[in-house]
């Protein structure tokens, strides 16, 4: 809300909407104990808030270790993220998290066999760790299993699970670090599905790239790009 404070609704059995109840909730409910909240990233059962100071605060499910918290139990209730400051971008994959921080380097926590925190290892945690050879990025986005960064210099970079191309990197091989996507410059934001990647260009087309399987790529055919495509039907875009 305009006045900092968050407010969710939802199914509610792992705690996911930080009422401090298990109750599903068909309209909305203030998430208890927070204030100054900039922005808001969900994945499955569990939920991410940036405040105004640069802190991250997590609740839900703590099964992956996507609550960034030390551990994998529930939380009720917003519980700060410790050992992160100066942050100005989340993101929530399924069972992921992303944070990027005002001095450019990028952090993530939770499942990783394939990759998705980009640290140069497949194994899974609990706390944050840093991405691995990534410096100057501005905006992050997160998928099923991957993980996307923005630049400050308009490029794209990507790491994880790439089975349909979500990288952007032409093939279809994981990556445990960040790998440059394909042909891509100029871009002022990102957004990751399950399994498709979308960015917005600085003169205001759209591009997308990974799974085509029900036309998320929007350029009128069923097929997999591994790198990305324009959409050719959307121009003065300005944000995904």
């Amino acid at each position: 809300a305009e006045n900092g404070t968050v407010w969710a609704w939802g199914f509610n059995l792992n705690g996911e909407l930080g009422d401090g109840t298990r109750e599903t909730r068909y309209a909305p409910v203030r998430v208890n104990g927070l204030a100054d909240a900039v922005s808001v990233a969900a994945g499955h059962q569990f939920s991410l808030a940036l405040t105004n100071d640069g802190t991250v605060y997590a609740w839900g499910m703590g099964g992956e270790g996507a609550l960034g918290l030390g551990d994998r139990f529930v939380r009720r209730t917003p519980t700060r993220v410790p050992g992160l400051n100066g942050v100005i971008g989340i993101a929530a994959g399924p069972n992921h998290s992303v944070a990027v921080k005002g001095d450019g380097t990028v952090w993530a926590w939770g499942r990783n066999t394939t990759g998705a925190l980009g640290d140069g290892t497949g194994t899974s945690s609990s706390v944050p760790v840093r991405v691995s050879g990534i410096a100057s990025v501005v905006a992050v986005a997160a998928g099923m299993d991957f993980s996307l960064a923005v630049k400050s210099d308009g490029t794209v970079w990507a790491w994880g699970e790439n089975a349909h191309g979500q990288l952007g990197d032409g093939s279809t091989t994981r990556q445990l670090a960040p790998i440059q996507t394909r042909g891509l410059d100029g871009v002022t934001g990102i957004a990751a599905g399950v399994r498709h990647s979308i960015a917005v260009r600085n003169d205001g087309t759209v591009w997308g790239w990974g799974q085509n399987d029900v036309g998320q790529l929007g350029e009128g055919t069923k097929t997999d790009y591994r790198t990305p495509i324009q959409m050719r039907a959307l121009n003065g875009i300005v944000s995904v």
